[in-house]
């Protein structure tokens, strides 16, 4: 479960739930209980308990608890005397020594408070969480003021467009900016150049004092400073305007004093260092814990990382909208004039990006990866043709060569597919490696890019750190022809225990292998050696350009263990890689390109059971193709009209989460027939589609309400829902059919949940 940006794992819930339902325990204990279970502690390693206590009534709301009565506040303390003032009107000089003493113990914040109290418009400094005072102090005059920082705030506009940094790095880096709330000196202090004195030194160290107190070390400080003053000090000490307020503080109703925003720079580098985005890992989120009444949308968006709340929940609310009218047209996926402008707001929100709407499903895959013992993460690129939107859509990348052809948008994705062949889900989506037609005529002439081969190494990172967070699974990143790279084979010899790598070689590469001292030919040398073992396999008709008919092919496996041999001008090391040569005997005198594959596998041993092995992976390859087909033909993503790419590339993310639902269906009934169909179907869904069924009188009595059948025989029925009729040719239905049902099945599921939600059922078993 979700709270704010922090994640509850579901051990540390069930903990939560019993405590407050057995009671006894109070709030204060309950939140250190809960920081200790959550290992929520802050920089210095001490559990953050004050932020704890804050969010312990929201988790009690969502999992439908009451909370202990909270205790009863500490009487008010004595009034804060009046401090007194000091008449001092001298040069700096005569000051003697200025320096800043911390506002430490109990003596020395109250007399920080008291002074504040007295003489600052502003009052006493009411901000939570972290601070650091100082007391000025003249070796010859005393105390002549006080100084304070605290932390930064959330928000404030100024400051943040004079940083220029992303919502999701002010979220990781808010820790190291601090606000300096309070200055003064006391009236009667009459001292040229005392403030930016006094600035400075303060600026000087509060760096080092921040980080011996908190344990974060600042690099930024901003402040601001009414309209009543100029800032004079402050642009002598080095601090620089960067804008003014709005007048709105936050948390205020009414407008307020407009105030200039003061900057200053505590570290050189500090603008990097702030506007590095955190990277996203995936498996680094709890558990997911779901209640009762959780739908398959909060499954699979109901978790993210975006700083914005309310972007966290449109996401799922997109998602839920997305899964009740797959596979239609926009307008009619948000049917009214509110859901539609907000859903566009989202599609064109610049702050949210691709993996802000796939993170939530990754997460979810990267569970279901948990429990299979080998999960290949097959990647591949499609294009989606968008080119009837060339003057209409800002963005569009050329798909053909050359700059010429068509545009559009080219997809490189990353689908999770356990060994047996069952999708668990898409683990990357990627649709901005191509410059856009905009952005390559505008291109100065012999700028450096980055080269589109990269989507293939972050895709195998994608595939490492799924590795990592299933400890249990072993990963194996599997490339086509196109995923022959040097730097692919190099980069997961750095790291192969987080994750495998299958790659089929492509002939024109001519990877050179080392035999005896001697570099030969990989193909070459895999035709010398005898097979290993045979296999046939069922190759399927195709039309188009490239039709064959279907046919029975008798496969030779060739196996060896190869030393790869890297490229002319690369590296000169070479990497230990298991070649598998799959080749068709006998093909038949019509085929155009009888079947011959060259597979290089980091995994297994020169065994016949390691050829066979390492063939079904590389054909598990297939799997991504048919989802490309499923995603094109069902979501109809290429019909989308929307005026940029980067709003395509944010409907590809939620259509493409649907169509794995659809296509993981099609999998699992061929694969796992017996598994009941509410592991992946829901209770209302499987209820509507008989009640369906029964009206349209394809089956002959109405199912009782707590009827589940098995995956198979669900899937047929969804397909006989739209027309399908099974037979001994074609016993099931197509991804097309229960596409095709999976959207009539999901209007009416929703219609009937308004009907309950708004009471019109009557009470009964569903």
């Amino acid at each position: 479960m979700q709270i704010g940006l922090r994640q509850f794992c579901a051990e540390t819930l069930s903990w939560f739930e019993s405590a407050v339902l057995e009671g006894g325990a109070s709030r204060s204990a309950l939140a250190s209980e809960l920081c200790a279970r959550a290992n929520w502690r802050n920089a210095r390693g001490e559990p953050c308990v004050s932020s704890a206590r804050k969010i312990l009534p929201r988790l009690a709301s969502q999992l439908g608890l009451r909370l202990p009565a909270a205790a009863a506040p500490p009487p008010a303390g004595a009034a804060l005397p009046l401090h007194p003032d000091l008449h001092v009107e001298t040069t700096l000089a005569a000051l003697g020594t200025v320096s800043l003493e911390p506002a430490e113990g109990r003596e020395g914040s109250r007399r920080f408070r008291s002074m504040m109290a007295s003489h600052h418009p502003e009052g006493v400094p009411r901000h939570p969480g972290k601070t650091l005072n100082y007391l000025v102090i003249s070796s010859r005059f005393g105390c002549l003021g006080g100084i304070g920082f605290c932390a930064a705030s959330w928000h404030q506009k100024a400051r943040d467009r004079y940083i220029g940094w992303s919502a999701r790095a002010r979220c990781a880096g808010l820790g190291r900016m601090v606000n300096h709330h309070r200055f003064l000196l006391l009236p009667s202090v009459r001292v040229p150049d005392l403030a930016s004195h006094v600035l400075a030194q303060a600026t000087a160290r509060v760096a080092d004092d921040w980080e011996a107190r908190h344990g974060d070390r600042p690099v930024l400080a901003y402040s601001y400073v009414g309209p009543e003053h100029a800032g004079t000090s402050y642009r002598a000490a080095g601090w620089e305007d960067a804008g003014a307020t709005s007048g709105c503080p936050p948390g205020r109703r009414g407008a307020g004093p407009v105030r200039r925003v003061w900057m200053k720079s505590l570290q050189a580098g500090w603008r990097e260092a702030l506007c590095e985005e955190p990277e996203r890992v995936a498996g680094r989120m709890g558990s997911l814990h779901l209640g009762a009444d959780a739908d398959w949308a909060e499954r699979e968006f109901g978790r993210g990382t975006h700083p914005d709340g309310r972007v966290r929940r449109r996401i799922e609310e997109m998602g839920r909208c997305w899964e009740k009218r797959p596979g239609t047209p926009l307008p009619e996926i948000f049917p009214d004039r509110a859901s539609q402008e907000a859903a566009y707001r989202l599609l064109s929100n610049e702050r949210v990006a691709v993996d802000d709407i796939l993170e939530g499903h990754r997460e979810t895959t990267v569970e279901r990866c948990r429990h299979a013992g080998v999960v290949l993460m097959v990647q591949d690129t499609t294009m989606l043709n968008y080119d009837n939107l060339r003057d209409a859509t800002n963005g569009l990348a050329a798909l053909g060569g050359g700059g010429k052809g068509t545009v559009g948008v080219p997809v490189h994705a990353t689908l999770a597919v356990a060994q047996g062949g069952r999708p668990l889900g898409v683990c990357a989506l990627e649709g901005d490696f191509r410059e856009s037609v905009e952005a390559k005529a505008a291109r100065e002439p012999g700028v450096a890019q980055e080269p589109e081969s990269a989507r293939w190494l972050r895709s195998l990172e994608q595939a490492a750190a799924v590795g990592h967070a299933c400890s249990n699974t072993r990963v194996i990143s599997v490339a086509d022809r196109e995923g022959d790279i040097w730097g692919l084979y190099a980069r997961q010899a750095e790291d192969p225990a987080a994750a495998g790598l299958l790659v089929r070689a492509c002939r024109s590469k001519q990877r050179k292998v080392l035999v005896d001292g001697k570099k030969l030919d990989l193909g070459k040398h895999m035709d010398t050696l005898p097979p290993c073992a045979s296999r046939s396999i069922e190759i399927p008709a195709r039309g188009g350009r490239a039709a064959r008919k279907k046919r029975k092919a008798v496969l030779a496996l060739r196996i060896a263990r190869v030393e790869l041999v890297a490229p002319e001008g690369k590296s000169p090391r070479t990497l230990p890689m298991t070649a598998v040569l799959v080749a068709e005997r006998n093909p038949p005198s019509g085929a155009r390109q009888p079947l011959r594959w060259l597979l290089l596998c980091s995994e297994g041993e020169a065994t016949p059971e390691w050829a066979d092995r390492i063939r079904q992976w590389y054909e598990t390859r297939w799997s991504i193709e048919e989802f490309f087909r499923v995603l094109k033909t069902g979501t109809r993503i290429e019909d989308r009209r929307l005026d940029d790419a980067e709003d395509l590339r944010k409907c590809l993310a939620f259509d493409a989460v649907t169509a794995w639902r659809v296509f993981d269906l099609d999998r699992a009934a061929r694969e796992t027939p017996d598994r009941p169909a509410d592991e992946i179907m829901s209770r209302d869904e499987i209820f509507m589609l008989y009640l369906g069924l029964y009206d349209y009188r394809v089956i002959r009595c109405r199912a009782p309400p707590d009827y589940i059948p098995d995956l198979r025989t669900f899937a047929i029925d969804l397909g006989r829902y739209v027309g399908f009729i099974p037979s001994k040719r074609q016993p099931m239905p197509g991804t097309a059919k229960l596409w095709t049902g999976m959207t009539y099945l999901m209007q009416a599921t929703a219609a009937l949940q308004q009907m309950r939600s708004a009471g019109m059922l009557r009470e009964t078993g569903q």
